[in-house]
């Protein structure tokens, strides 16, 4: 399974890369924000994406926004990772098109 991670904190980068590559035997390319995300999605062809949802510069909403809009991610399941822990919030992401969530911080 291939996974894209974005998350602007570089501890949890690397703390979901190690989770992920090496106890969960998953391919893990990672992003430091929206943009770097939507450079990296194509070449990277994730089966999954484990989204940050605030982030500075472009959140995950609007990552998500232009993810659902091509054809190539539309499909693709993301995952929010978020801070936010208000039950309604949290409905409202899987709305927006979300999959589902992970609340910060995390067991991996």
């Amino acid at each position: 399974m291939r996974v894209l991670f974005v998350d602007d904190d570089p501890v949890l980068r690397r703390l979901g890369d190690y989770a992920l590559s090496e106890l969960g035997g998953m391919v893990v390319v990672t992003a430091a924000d929206g943009p770097e995300a939507l450079a990296v999605v194509d070449r990277a062809a994730p089966d999954v994406i484990l989204l940050d949802y605030l982030m500075p510069g472009m959140n995950g909403d609007e990552v998500l926004e232009v993810l659902r809009s091509s054809p190539t991610t539309r499909n693709v399941p993301v995952v929010f990772l978020t801070g936010i822990k208000d039950e309604i919030e949290l409905q409202e992401l899987v709305a927006g098109g979300a999959v589902g969530w992970l609340v910060k911080p995390f067991d991996p």
